[in-house]
């Protein structure tokens, strides 16, 4: 099957309302008592990762069952694909266990090493982001769809993860003026620089590709734009762990940002 622009902007509904029913999922369980288990990696797992994972998966099948899926939560090493959903049914477990705001849903559409659809959820809002491969991106929020636009974005707001050090932390600080840092979980960060409430998100501490796929698709269509320490557009199926490298979010000055980047890479 030919998966073009059409099929995402067809089933736009329907890939929504998988996003709102894991989310709820995720809102019912947040307050009751979790059960959490350690994965391989030492990252956590919860009840809600697991019923989320299951109702997306089933959910895409319904759109053709045919289409492989990467989750977070069941994929097979080794195995690549041209053509494939990647899903990270909750991102920002950590947040979620918290009882924190900043968790969400993501779906993304790989084709030929780059997503061409991506869709972020944030149940605690109720926000929905999506972008589509030549067509743009949108925001919902309310009923109301906002297409997103940030090629003149001028703001100086940063997100970083919790864990980004020091060093780069204060040089953040010399090399932008008047900047706002502000620590921030998942990939909701892509969303609201697409929005154009921040332009700038380095990440260090390494990640998978199902972090940032959605966030990607909805960034670039919006006009910004996701690198990686070379500075080339960030790509996917790099190896069978789906890990990603440093990588770098951004809307705006690309030659200012790139500046700051290579800066950012000389600090240990």
């Amino acid at each position: 099957m030919t998966f073009d622009s059409s099929f995402f902007l067809d089933n736009i509904e329907r890939i929504k309302k998988i996003c709102i029913m894991a989310g709820s999922t995720q809102m019912k369980l947040q307050n009751k008592v979790m059960q959490i288990q350690s994965k391989t990696d030492n990252t956590p797992l919860t009840e809600a990762d697991v019923m989320s994972h299951e109702i997306i998966v089933h959910g895409l099948k319904e759109l053709d069952a045919s289409v492989p899926i990467v989750s977070e939560e069941g994929f097979e090493e080794d195995v690549t694909f041209n053509n494939f959903w990647i899903v990270d049914p909750l991102d920002g477990t950590r947040n979620y266990i918290n009882k924190g705001q900043n968790y969400c849903v993501n779906i993304a559409f790989i084709s030929d090493n780059f997503p061409i659809f991506g869709a972020i959820f944030i149940p605690s809002k109720n926000e929905f982001f999506y972008g589509v491969s030549g067509l743009g991106a949108h925001h919902i929020y309310n009923n109301k769809s906002q297409r997103l636009n940030v090629k003149d974005s001028d703001t100086k707001t940063v997100f970083t993860s919790s864990a980004m050090n020091k060093k780069k932390l204060d040089l953040l600080s010399d090399l932008i003026s008047n900047v706002k840092i502000e620590k921030m979980s998942s990939a909701i960060k892509f969303g609201y620089i697409a929005q154009g409430l921040g332009n700038f998100y380095p990440r260090f501490g390494p990640t998978y590709e199902w972090d940032t796929a959605a966030g990607q698709c909805i960034l670039e269509e919006s006009g910004g734009k996701v690198v990686d320490s070379s500075l080339s557009r960030l790509s996917y199926n790099k190896n069978s762990q789906y890990l990603n490298k440093e990588f770098f979010a951004f809307s705006g000055d690309s030659s200012f940002w790139k500046g700051v980047i290579i800066h950012l890479l000389q600090v240990s």
